[in-house]
């Protein structure tokens, strides 16, 4: 205690047992405390939401939750450094605030519905989309390696590091293998019988025969579901 005399801190809930005793606490408001006057106020700026305060050899210093990285936090100094950083800082860009959180619209594949969610960056996620959307399109596997693609990607996350092409088969193998493993427990799971049906084409450019095998079977929820097998 000795070593903050003079400066302020910010009493969290649960720091003490003495703010227990406080009308305020766990009212969710943030309460600045001089050690010094005993005075407090409130911390109303936003930008607390995304710094902790901390007291560092002997001088508050502001924590941003983001990258870590340590400002000057006394109540003289103000706040216009730190909002500056938050513009600048993607790592908290990338956080979800519980005020003000992004809103993404998923809209399921196999229905018209659409479901509304909280947003939050997932590097799994964003790669299985990757392979996922190769997949889908017949991308070849070289994009991933073209300074656009790269660049574009960048810009809409700088977090999201791009894999490699071979990275990016493993991950097309893994998930074929996973799915291939899901189809066979649905299939297996189904009461019913299930009915194949086959569609044979030429590719002009290859001049090759192509021929799918689908699996059709009305599932448990007497919905009729069609999957192709190989």
């Amino acid at each position: 205690m000795d070593s903050m005399h003079g400066e302020s801190c910010t009493l969290n809930e649960g720091d003490n047992v003495a703010a227990k005793n406080n009308p305020e606490h766990g009212s969710g408001k943030r309460i600045d405390v001089d050690v010094e006057s005993g005075h407090k106020r409130k911390l109303t700026s936003s930008v607390w939401d995304h710094f902790e305060r901390k007291m560092m050899k002997g001088k508050m210093r502001a924590i941003c939750s983001g990258c870590k990285k340590d400002f000057v936090g006394d109540s003289k100094s103000g706040t216009t450094h730190l909002r500056d950083h938050l513009r600048r800082c993607f790592k908290v860009k990338n956080q979800v605030d519980v005020r003000q959180s992004i809103l993404r619209a998923t809209v399921k594949t196999d229905s018209s519905s659409v479901s509304m969610g909280k947003y939050k960056f997932n590097s799994d996620v964003t790669r299985h989309e990757l392979w996922n959307m190769i997949v889908l399109h017949g991308y070849p596997l070289c994009i991933v390696d073209q300074i656009g693609f790269r660049r574009y990607s960048n810009s809409l996350n700088p977090d999201f590091k791009v894999i490699s092409r071979n990275t990016l088969k493993s991950d097309i193998m893994r998930g074929y293998k996973e799915e291939k493993e899901k189809l066979k427990k649905l299939i297996s799971s189904q009461e019913g019988r299930v009915a194949i049906t086959s569609d044979m084409w030429t590719s002009k450019h290859q001049k090759k025969g192509y021929m799918a095998v689908t699996a059709h079977f009305i599932d448990n929820d007497w919905t009729l579901q069609s999957r192709l097998i190989r």
